[in-house]
């Protein structure tokens, strides 16, 4: 954004006429985030799909009786099973392009795109629907549309600013310094994180706390943004987590990131996320039964608000019906009973609206939500005896869905309706391009795929391990679940209950008196690998805005604002620089 901004200020200068409209350069924005959120990491969303749909049925199946245990289980349309064709994904040093390759891999290719595309057409709907209560009514804040917002619309003045282009200027240079000293140990190198690992190991309990933190520029400018209260939360909740886990094992139980042990961390979570979409459907269940009333309605006396909507209210509540009946219709053809579908895709865009809601809210810096994924409630809820080998495989194949969410495009979608505002954006263009831009990019994804993995091979040196290490992981834990099943854990059904009650109580007293400094929401969110890196910059970022505001006012604010977004999006352009001229294996 940065530079298509610069960029368009020189045509601007030169030739007018072909200069972008803030709406059209927030288009770039928009459909480049949804996409790429959709296939940028091998451990969120759909980043590694293709080397699972084709992991079991490679050469490292040999010998380990997965085409007695794994492969009946898996659908046959969704997976790639040809041998000769595997193997030069799994090699290299080939190429894909010969039509006994492409067949193996089209018919796959083609079923996830239009699984994706429904998954990502219920998530629009839903946003359509809820953004009117959210935008226009409750006001709420949208805090990580400021930066795209402020590189878009000259009316800002943002690239006029000069602490902007000074934070910039140093991030920039901080963090090319890093890539260089990298590449260059002779160089000395500017701590920007500690790995307590080397101080913790083999020294129980605190072993267990050897997670690095950091303090990039770039996540210093993305805490800022966040309101007071959830700051401090999230810091208070990540301290009480931490400090659970270590006191956990002091005295001597068995803790289970999974959360199936005591003292259940990651199932309170989840009992937590589901307590959070109860209170926001609870508190918006007036707008949402007119929504219905509306939709049912031949003619009704709101139809003009309608026409600012992404989709009409019957349109979208349709839309919704007919991609989730597709959705349980794909999982009942691959085998799996009817009631696992229903219960999976309503637990599911459950999550998907809390996170629509708490980034529209709050803007937290990350947010997993891994532990609140439906694959998580069945396992601990129904057990794996419940849910059948059918299941277990579908759930498998689902796992690039299922793991970390904070790429997930439904924020942006929700986000885009936001910054259409003003005319910026025509709202229901930019929705049908969402709506298209989710197939295609599965699509681009298995061309991609197949270009580079026949070239450098999925096991080789020069590819990304990622890939590998999440077939294999996963195959194994799909066979280890099929042979041995299990029922329902108690103790993790009792843990999402507790979790549950003390969201709501936080819930409670949040709306009940406003000087309350917990946030419900910092709750289901606080335990995660990603707000753990960031805790030390979350409390400092806390007390440098509360001091800002407390002594200097919204002036200050407004004044110190451009720094930190000039950290950021220096520290952001100068990591996609040295991405491309120090590349990792794999990127």
């Amino acid at each position: 954004m940065l530079l298509l901004a610069l960029l368009n200020k020189v045509v601007k200068q030169w030739r007018p006429p072909w200069a972008l409209g803030s709406g059209e350069m927030l288009t770039v924005y928009v459909l480049l985030v949804a996409s790429t959120g959709l296939v940028g990491n091998p451990w969120s969303v759909g980043g590694a799909l293709a080397a699972i749909i084709s992991y079991p049925f490679g050469p490292s199946a040999l010998g380990t009786g997965w085409h007695e245990g794994v492969w009946p289980h898996l659908p046959t349309w969704l997976t790639v099973r040809h041998g000769p064709a595997l193997e030069g994904y799994w090699y290299g040093e080939s190429g894909p392009y010969q039509w006994s390759t492409i067949k193996v891999w089209l018919v796959p290719a083609l079923w996830w795109a239009s699984f994706v595309g429904a998954l990502m057409s219920v998530c629009l709907c839903l946003n359509s629907v809820v953004r009117k209560r959210w935008a226009d009514e409750e006001k709420l804040a949208f805090p990580l549309t400021i930066v795209p917002l402020q590189l878009a619309d000259e009316r800002f003045g943002l690239l006029r600013n000069r602490a902007f282009w000074i934070a910039a200027a140093i991030s920039f240079g901080l963090i090319l310094w890093d890539g260089l000293a990298r590449a260059l140990p002779s160089l000395p190198r500017i701590p920007l994180g500690f790995d307590p690992t080397p101080y913790v190991r083999h020294r129980p309990p605190w072993d267990l706390l050897g997670n690095p933190v950091g303090w990039e520029p770039a996540m210093i400018g993305l805490c800022y943004l966040m309101p007071l209260d959830l700051a401090f939360s999230l810091f208070l909740f990540s301290v009480l987590a931490n400090a659970a886990i270590v006191l956990a094992a002091y005295y001597g139980w068995s803790f289970d990131y999974s959360g199936g042990t005591f003292p259940y961390l990651p199932t309170q979570i989840a009992g937590g996320t589901l307590a959070l979409a109860f209170g926001f459907l609870w508190l918006d269940r007036r707008f949402l039964v007119q929504v219905l009333k509306q939709a049912v309605r031949a003619r009704s006396p709101f139809d003009q608000t309608e026409r600012r909507e992404a989709f009409s209210y019957r349109t979208a509540v349709l839309g919704v019906v007919l991609a989730l009946g597709y959705l349980v219709w794909f999982w009942t053809r691959a085998g799996v009973p009817g009631w696992i579908a229903v219960a999976f895709f309503g637990i599911y865009f459950t999550v998907m609206i809390v996170l629509s809601r708490v980034r529209a809210q709050l803007g937290p810096p990350s947010y997993s939500y891994e532990f609140a994924m439906p694959d998580r409630f069945l396992r601990h809820i129904a057990g794996t005896a419940a849910l059948g080998p059918k299941g277990l495989g579908m759930l498998y194949l689902l796992f690039p869905f299922l793991y970390w969410q904070d790429n997930h495009p439904t924020a942006i979608q929700l986000e885009a309706l936001k910054m259409s505002e003003g005319g910026r954006m025509q709202r229901r263009r930019i929705a049908l391009a969402l709506a298209v831009v989710a197939p295609v990019t599965v699509l681009w994804y298995f061309w991609a795929q197949l270009h580079f993995g026949y070239r450098l091979g999925l096991v080789s040196a020069r590819s990304s391990p990622a890939q590998y290490q999440v077939g294999h992981w996963l195959t194994q834990a799909l066979d280890a679940a099929i042979r041995q099943p299990t029922k329902m854990n108690i103790g993790a059904t009792l843990a999402m209950g507790v979790g549950a009650l003390v969201t709501l109580a936080l819930l409670g007293l949040k709306l009940r008196f406003h000087w309350w400094p917990l946030h419900p929401v910092a709750f289901p969110i606080a335990y995660c690998w990603q707000i753990t890196y960031l805790t030390p910059v979350i409390f400092v970022t806390w007390l440098l805005r509360a001091l800002i505001l407390r002594y200097g006012g919204l002036r200050a604010h407004q004044t110190a604002l451009p720094v930190f977004l000039g950290m950021l999006i220096g520290d952001f352009t100068a990591t996609a620089l040295r991405t491309l001229i120090f590349p990792s294996p794999g990127s």
